[in-house]
């Protein structure tokens, strides 16, 4: 019954955690990157690079802790 209300044991199973890591990895290169290479204005750039980077350095966090990361947070908004 307590495993019912648990809602981390989601978070935890290893195939859920090496996905989130590698996503975390692929975002973080693509906020450096963005930062880098981008096409638009300096302010855009850097803003939209620096937000992908930290969504992307805590989904890693979050795997490596087996916690839920931000940008599952965000799902439902988009």
């Amino acid at each position: 019954m307590a495993q019912d209300h648990d809602i981390n044991r989601y978070y935890r199973g290893p195939i859920y955690r090496v996905l989130s890591g590698l996503f975390g990895v692929f975002l973080i290169a693509i906020g450096i990157y963005a930062i880098f290479f981008g096409v638009v204005g300096v302010l855009m750039r850097v803003s939209l690079g620096l937000l992908i980077t930290l969504l992307g350095t805590d989904a890693l966090w979050s795997a490596l802790r087996s916690k839920q990361a931000w940008i599952t947070r965000l799902g439902p908004f988009i």
